[in-house]
């Protein structure tokens, strides 16, 4: 598999990944997902660690339509960008329907609370096949307790709320203690989910998510948004010219 800014890209539709994601928990096997975005993509080049962490998980998802931009122009594949936030809240809907165990991780505790409440209205089958732990517990005192929690509850899908790089930290470093079958840093989802945040399909169409956000919180992502989008475009002009070469090359 040809990579994108040194990342295995999953390249297929949303709707496939979640199937795929079934079968590996029917076969016992662990997975680990990493939305790949413009965010994590500026803090890897950074951070060798953060992105050899990065690189690390089982599937790393296009969270966002440059990346998905980016493969097109660099390889000619046409994919769609993943939305975390939609894909969670489809593995909520399985869940539902297969009986799995989930456990919610991260957030302030009002947001959990709110998160429960939305899936005792709309999936009251959950009630009993969730668990959930907010994400301001001190870390050298508790977060050993933490992990054993969630390892006796042995969740279906573990959902992890923190900050990036945080949540991908904890991730890669506990995968193995957790018994978890898929394990997904999911940032700000929550908020998704009890519908605070709305995405609208045609700025997701037309890559402008970001931009929409930054005009709900200028004063958190203006910044953000600046800087990684720039770097975003020098590492996409350094991947076509490598790209380019390489055809030369082999031609």
């Amino acid at each position: 598999m040809k990579k994108l800014f040194g990342y295995s890209l999953y390249l297929k539709d949303r709707r496939t990944l979640v199937q795929e994601l079934k079968s590996r928990i029917s076969d016992n096997q662990l997975s680990t997902i990493i939305s790949l975005n413009t965010l994590k993509l500026y803090q890897g080049s950074r951070d060798p660690f953060l992105e050899k962490t990065f690189q690390s998980g089982t599937h790393i998802i296009p969270d966002g339509q440059s990346i998905a931009f980016a493969e097109y122009l660099v390889h000619g594949n046409k994919i769609s960008s993943i939305s975390g936030a939609e894909l969670m809240v489809e593995l909520i809907r399985e869940s539902c329907v297969s009986g799995y165990k989930i456990f919610f991780l991260g957030s302030p505790q009002q947001l959990l609370d709110r998160v429960e409440l939305k899936i005792k209205q709309d999936y009251p089958q959950l009630i009993d096949k969730v668990a959930f732990q907010d994400g301001y517990y001190n870390v050298e005192k508790d977060e050993a307790d933490v992990i054993s929690r969630i390892a006796m509850f042995k969740p279906d899908f573990l959902f992890v709320a923190f900050g990036s790089p945080r949540k991908e930290e904890f991730i890669i470093k506990y995968h193995g203690q957790l018994n978890a079958k898929v394990i997904m840093g999911v940032g700000g989802s929550y908020e998704y989910f009890v519908g605070d945040v709305k995405l609208d399909p045609m700025t997701k169409k037309l890559g402008l998510r970001w931009l929409v956000r930054t005009i709900q919180d200028p004063r958190r992502l203006a910044r953000r948004y600046a800087v990684c989008n720039s770097y975003f475009l020098f590492a996409l002009s350094k991947e076509i010219v490598k790209s380019f070469k390489n055809r030369l090359r082999h031609a």
